[in-house]
């Protein structure tokens, strides 16, 4: 929810600016460019995220869907994937 508040200041900030905008909407503008300081991180972390869900995925399918959550995690350590439970 909070970054379409980010979002629409991004899309619209040609037309009214950033000041204005982030007056109106109550938000800080600071706020604002951490969060267009921070796109490629969240990018990444998305990317990073997907490939994960991936190979949870495939082990799960691997062993015909009886791997739950404490042997995935055990095979993706075993492949050398540092991951939280």
């Amino acid at each position: 929810m909070r970054s379409r508040r980010w979002d629409f200041i991004s899309e619209n900030r040609a037309d009214f600016g950033v000041q204005r905008i982030c007056r109106v909407l109550g938000a800080s503008r600071a706020g604002f460019y951490r969060y267009l300081a921070t796109e490629q991180d969240r990018a990444e972390r998305r990317a990073e995220e997907t490939r994960t869900v991936a190979e949870i995925r495939a082990i799960h399918a691997e062993h015909q869907g009886a791997y739950g959550a404490p042997r995935v995690h055990a095979e993706l350590r075993a492949r050398g994937r540092g991951i939280n439970r």
